[in-house]
């Protein structure tokens, strides 16, 4: 029998590295049927749900934000509804079209994302955030994920 990795938290002190090897591990596993379209669907309840919260508090405690910019920079770039190599994405939101048509605008001024106040609040005016979103999502369509997410490994 596998062995099943339990659902996983990222511990502190964590290095994003080692979060990423662990999120691989738990992928790996077969006896874990899971999908990218699974764990993806209904962004936006889980993303003003979770990854928002987040962001607030490091933005308050002035812990780093980096990640989660990316976080959000790579769930928009989703959400423009097609792939790095030209296919299609289906929708898989409640809120596909108004996802895709902000993810759309997006792709020419990234900010047009974060202005969706429904679930980003105040963080558009978060210059800092805003920023480093910004460059996220410009970075992402100029050389792809894999090179963003390369990038923030690096520091």
């Amino acid at each position: 029998m596998r062995e099943i990795v339990p659902h996983i938290q990222p511990v502190p002190g964590m290095t994003p590295a080692q979060y990423v090897a662990l999120i691989e591990r738990r992928f790996a596993n077969p006896a874990i049927l899971d999908t990218v379209r699974r764990v993806a669907f209904d962004g936006s309840s889980r993303h003003p749900g979770f990854v928002v919260p987040t962001i607030r508090d490091a933005i308050a405690s002035g812990g780093a934000f980096e990640g989660l910019a990316l976080v959000e920079a790579a769930w928009a770039r989703m959400c423009e509804g097609t792939r790095e190599d030209g296919t299609q994405i289906e929708a898989n939101d409640p809120c596909w079209s108004e996802l895709q048509r902000c993810a759309v605008l997006a792709r020419g001024e990234p900010l047009q994302w974060l202005e969706m106040r429904q679930l980003y609040g105040e963080l558009a005016d978060h210059a800092g955030f805003a920023q480093s979103f910004e460059k996220w999502l410009k970075k992402i369509y100029a050389d792809g994920i894999v090179s963003a997410l390369e990038t923030y490994l690096k520091g």
